[in-house]
């Protein structure tokens, strides 16, 4: 999935984690704020990390474990440049549960992760 498809599927399971991004507000100095909508920017960086943090809060939130990982190499050599990115999102509610995202960033795998938890999460 593109980030993009992925930001749709964010809107459907977790509506509040989506409106932040689309309220997002930017420290431009002491005591100025501008804020963004982060899902109409063109600012790739500025909009990974903004996903990055939103998301690891909302793990934070609900108790669930991230773990991240960049890697190189797979167990029979090099790695596609579209999965050398990876993340597991843990939750402990009832039992252990993982959901693992994969992707070319940091932020695609873990947003990918945690909306297949939030998925099974209201199954």
């Amino acid at each position: 999935m593109t980030l993009f498809e992925l930001l749709k599927e964010l809107r459907w399971v977790d509506r509040d984690v989506y409106e932040t991004l689309r309220n997002y507000p930017i420290y431009c100095s002491v005591g100025e704020a501008l804020t963004v909508n982060l899902l109409d920017s063109s600012n790739q960086i500025l909009v990974e990390d903004a996903i990055q943090g939103c998301i690891q809060r909302a793990c934070e939130r609900r108790g669930w474990e991230i773990d991240q990982n960049y890697r190189t190499r797979g167990r029979d050599g090099d790695l596609p440049k579209n999965m050398r990115y990876y993340a597991v999102v843990t939750s402990w509610y009832n039992d252990v549960h993982t959901y693992r995202g994969m992707g070319n960033s940091a932020t695609k795998a873990l947003l990918a992760a945690y909306v297949a938890a939030v998925k099974e999460e209201k199954r």
